[in-house]
């Protein structure tokens, strides 16, 4: 129990704050030890901050995105007919473009009449009952819709097998529908059998639900079966596309459609499929559009780029090819556009190409329209100099900013005067005061610090070395093309840029500038600077998180030098303050005592004055 000083009639409670403001001195250092070391501590990681940016910066501009140092431009005499643009491989060329004939065009077709006999189609309505039951072939009158319920599953195999089971056992399968089963390979189709299985077939059993390929098939690959149940009241009917890739290769889809689908939704399946083909419906024409999605002339064989299959495609929405002789006996697409190649003459060159957009030598150009006469066009590719220039200049920007951040640091004045402020202090001075008093208590955290001293002065030498390269090049370091350290003592080390020395170097010999920045090899001076740099960078980087920690998985304090020098101060404090605790108990005590032996010469000294003058 503690008594306050009733019986002495001191201010017990002022003694004791007095007294433990001096016994908590040494904790109040400690505690200003520890805030030091905390602006330390974020200072180093403010400095690695900057440092990581830098490096990041600069593998990003010179080693992922080498193509800035090698930028070519290359530009037109007509850009309304020829395009062109040039990576960074690309020669310093002049192309010469004439008799550009034709482009690239991809080949279409539309309905050869309308396709209803009565209204026109709502899209978005079951394609059932609006499109005509039959359609008549060289074999005669045939129907569209067959009976059956068309149903699509998607397996995935878990283990290597040429065996594959679906429709789960299902017994309603319809057996004279097996013909019109459709099956998918990661997309890829394959013929589809009764019998023994070739090469790109399947055999497809409607009695055991199984299907059996040549081949296995490996694990994780995906099967897609779609079959047909038997049903009174469902149809649907098959039809195919085939189109050919640029090798030449067919490509064939086979779709299934059931009556009950949409105009739309058949659309969707078939601009979605992988025979490149898109497709929508006039109303004005009552007639659809089908467009193949690549350019140019694909088909070996020379015939059409889209063969529609029997019945619904070609017959029901009447995308069968439609002819006529013209004046010079050859014979004309009259439902749509036959595909053409661009045929033109490049450098006195007679040649064609699928496409209108072609790449020669690094050189990629885009044909945009057609020559008349002797009509001719250049393309001319060189350095792109300015791309160039500002790639290096916004290396240059960045450092001298890193250097100017970095500098500041190493010489910010160091006010050790000024210690941190514990609350009692700062309760004790106004809001301003404290600010100014907190900015010269943080200042100079890293004053003449020789760590980051040391990465700074790495970095001056990879930037000042040589670098040797197999080029051949006159341009071996940055001095050789115009770039120097300025003269002037205050900027510490700054490069400037001789901004005229650096253009005629970039367009004498680009490979030779590129070099000095992102070559690479063996030894440090086979690599170019930004190599060096981000090697010195990644050096300095892991060394100041050990000493500071944030950075590569450096984030517990234990695992840095500062970290463990605040939890070892952490320790110091809490056993210090253990030790106050006790001393104020004892001091306590102490005054407690002290009241009760004063209550009780109090109460003696008031029993003897009674005894003396009680009876007067």
């Amino acid at each position: 129990m503690r008594m306050g000083g009733l019986a002495s009639g001191m201010d017990t409670e002022q003694i004791m704050r007095d007294l433990m403001r001096a016994e908590r001195m040494p904790v109040d250092n400690m505690v200003k030890q520890r805030q030091v070391v905390e602006w330390q501590m974020d200072a180093y990681r403010e400095v690695n901050r900057k440092f990581n940016e830098f490096r990041n910066k600069m593998v990003d501009q010179f080693i992922l995105t080498s193509a800035n140092l090698s930028a070519k431009r290359a530009t037109s005499t007509n850009s309304s007919l020829v395009t062109a643009t040039a990576s960074p491989n690309a020669g310093n060329v002049s192309l010469r473009l004439s008799n550009i004939d034709s482009l690239a065009r991809s080949e279409s077709r539309f309905s050869s009449g309308p396709i209803t006999e009565g209204a026109k189609i709502k899209t978005n309505q079951a394609i059932k009952g609006q499109i005509p039951e039959t359609y008549v072939d060289g074999e005669g009158t045939k129907d569209v819709w067959k009976l059956g319920l068309a149903k699509t599953e998607t397996i995935r195999v878990s283990s290597s097998s040429n065996t594959v089971s679906f429709a789960n056992g299902n017994s309603n399968l319809n057996t004279e529908a097996v013909g019109d089963t459709v099956v998918k390979v990661n997309g890829k189709e394959y013929k589809t059998t009764t019998g023994d299985p070739g090469a790109d077939e399947v055999k497809v059993d409607y009695n055991t639900g199984t299907l059996t390929f040549a081949n296995g098939l490996p694990a994780g690959a995906q099967v897609s079966v779609t079959y047909i149940e038997k049903s009174e009241t469902d149809k649907y009917t098959t039809s195919s596309i085939t189109t050919f890739d640029r090798e030449g290769n067919a490509i064939k889809d086979t779709f299934v459609i059931k009556d009950s689908e949409t105009l739309s939704q058949i659309f969707q399946k078939v601009n979605r499929s992988n025979v490149g083909v898109s497709m929508f419906y006039d109303e004005h024409t009552d007639g659809v559009a089908a467009t193949r999605k690549e350019t140019g002339i694909n088909n070996k064989d020379g015939g059409q780029e889209m063969i529609f299959g029997e019945g619904f495609f070609r017959d029901v929405l009447k995308l069968k090819e439609s002819y006529e002789v013209d004046e010079e006996g050859e014979n004309v697409l009259t439902n749509g556009q036959a595909a053409k190649n661009a045929v033109f003459t490049i450098n006195g060159m007679a040649t064609e190409r699928q496409t209108n957009t072609f790449t020669i030598d690094g050189v990629t150009i885009t044909l945009r329209g057609e020559t008349v006469g002797n009509e001719e066009v250049s393309l001319n590719v060189s350095t792109d100099t300015d791309k160039v220039f500002d790639t290096i200049k916004g290396f240059v920007d960045q450092y001298n900013e890193l250097l100017d951040f970095v500098n500041g640091k190493l010489t910010e004045e160091r006010y050790r005067d000024y210690k941190p402020l514990t609350d009692e202090e700062r309760d004790a001075i106004s809001e301003k005061e404290a600010e100014r008093w907190d900015e010269r208590a943080q200042s100079g955290m890293l004053r003449n610090d020789r760590m980051i001293q040391s990465v700074m002065d790495r970095m001056r030498t990879d930037i000042y070395g040589m670098v040797s390269n197999n080029l051949g090049s006159d341009y071996n370091q940055l001095s050789a093309i115009g770039i120097t350290t300025s003269r002037d003592y205050n900027d510490r080390g700054k490069l400037e840029i001789n901004e005229d020395r650096l253009r005629q170097a970039i367009e004498r010999d680009p490979a030779g500038v590129a070099a000095i920045f992102n070559s690479d090899g063996p030894t440090s001076g086979e690599k170019g600077i930004i190599r060096r740099m981000r090697e010195t960078l990644t050096s300095g980087i892991d060394s100041i998180s050990g000493r500071a920690g944030g950075m590569g998985g450096k984030v517990a304090n234990h695992q840095f030098t500062l970290g463990r020098e605040i939890e070892s101060i952490n320790t110091r404090i809490t056993n210090f303050e253990r030790r106050l605790q006790q001393v104020e108990d004892r001091y306590w005590r102490q005054f407690t005592a002290m009241e009760k032996a004063m209550q009780q010469a109090n109460a003696q000294a008031e029993s003897l004055f009674a005894q003396l003058y009680g009876g007067q």
